[in-house]
């Protein structure tokens, strides 16, 4: 029986004018309550079920002992990128340009040991980078031309497939490469 997943993600516009101090601070509040928190560019992720998409198969395959790496944020982005290169999925994180990002954070609780709730510790990083929130519903692919071409070309969609299942589909056509990461193993 699978253990409940116990995630949040927030979403929204943050200026990062260092790097370094936005991913310390990151891994500062992940340390303080015992979860994992992933930073991602929003401008890759096709929705919020791409995400929780990674975030399963990544705790899947750590708890089966098939994870690639032993960071599972890392196996996260690895899951969400869809690829074994860990390069390649670094990409998908907050790029080292400082300026201001979308982003997508996901701050997980793998092993229900969270001291409070991910809600308390979504506030905290909210206060700590000063994201400027917006709904997930942002995250979704329909309205944003621009978007569509970045996640084409992240993910090698070619035109071909999008003829073949058609242009709605490009969402499903992400999922598909998160879930092929199992069988590339």
């Amino acid at each position: 029986m699978e253990t409940p997943l116990n995630y949040k993600i927030i979403v929204g516009k943050v200026g990062i004018s260092n790097i370094d101090d936005f991913l310390s601070s990151l891994k500062n509040i992940a340390h303080e309550y015992d979860v994992t928190i992933q930073a991602m560019d929003a401008e890759l992720i096709a929705g919020g079920e791409h995400i929780i998409s990674a975030v399963k198969k990544a705790i899947r395959a750590t708890a089966m002992k098939r994870n690639i790496t032993s960071d599972i944020g890392l196996e996260i982005l690895l899951y969400a990128a869809g690829r074994r290169q860990i390069e390649r999925a670094l990409a998908m994180g907050v790029s080292v340009s400082e300026a201001e990002k979308r982003v997508a954070i996901v701050i997980v609780d793998a092993s229900a040991r969270v001291r409070g709730d991910l809600e308390m510790v979504a506030e905290e990083i909210k206060g700590k980078i000063g994201i400027q929130e917006e709904p997930i519903l942002e995250l979704e692919l329909e309205y944003n031309e621009n978007k569509k071409e970045k996640i084409k070309k992240f993910f090698d969609i070619t035109e071909a497939e999008l003829k073949a299942v058609g242009k709605s589909k490009l969402k499903m056509l992400v999922l598909e490469r998160v879930a092929m990461l199992d069988v590339l193993k």
